[in-house]
């Protein structure tokens, strides 16, 4: 099963996208509960790979060929571990891009596609443990943009969309689905 992977900032509109297509089933991994409940810290370098294993795992799976049938919307993925390895200080850019080519080497990549969603909610919101980070979007979004284009340099596909936070921004990205998917 291919495995298309919707990445992008905070408030980008990535989840409310996901939720409200019927095209794929999707996988969402609830990190917030899990990073709570292992008391993992927010700038340490366990949680960068703890979050990279799980990565590892979804990617071997779909490399073995256990995930069957059509394609998997996977909500937040490498590139979100990627981004908030650096972003938090867990790892350095050169490790995060690091990993990305070696998932790359190891035929982790294949079968997979990534969609950046591109936008900003303005209005505030209570999210999670992660919303005072929410001041630091362009700092964010600059990362998903840079791992990105790591990824097509692999030869990865990554297509963006722009999301409108709008009827015609869902409409758009359910044509995009099944476009991609058919």
């Amino acid at each position: 099963m291919p495995l298309l992977i919707v990445e992008g900032p905070r408030k980008a509109g990535k989840s409310h996208l996901v939720s409200m297509q019927t095209v794929c089933p999707v996988f969402k991994f609830d990190f917030n509960k899990n990073f709570s409940m292992w008391g993992l810290e927010k700038e340490s370098t366990e949680t960068h790979f703890w979050g990279l294993g799980k990565e590892v795992m979804l990617h071997e799976l779909n490399k073995g060929g256990y995930l069957k049938d059509n394609w998997l919307l996977v909500d937040r993925g490498i590139l979100t571990n990627s981004v908030w390895g650096v972003f938090q200080k867990r790892v350095s850019k050169q490790q995060a891009i690091g990993d990305l080519t070696k998932f790359s080497d190891l035929g982790l990549l294949e079968n997979t596609r990534f969609l950046l969603i591109e936008g900003k909610w303005e209005e505030q919101r209570k999210k999670d443990i992660w919303d005072i980070d929410d001041t630091r979007g362009e700092e964010e979004r600059s990362l998903f943009l840079s791992f990105s284009q790591a990824l097509l340099d692999l030869n990865v596909p990554v297509d963006t969309f722009h999301n409108q936070f709008d009827e015609d921004s869902l409409k758009r990205f359910i044509s995009l689905l099944q476009n991609i998917t058919k």
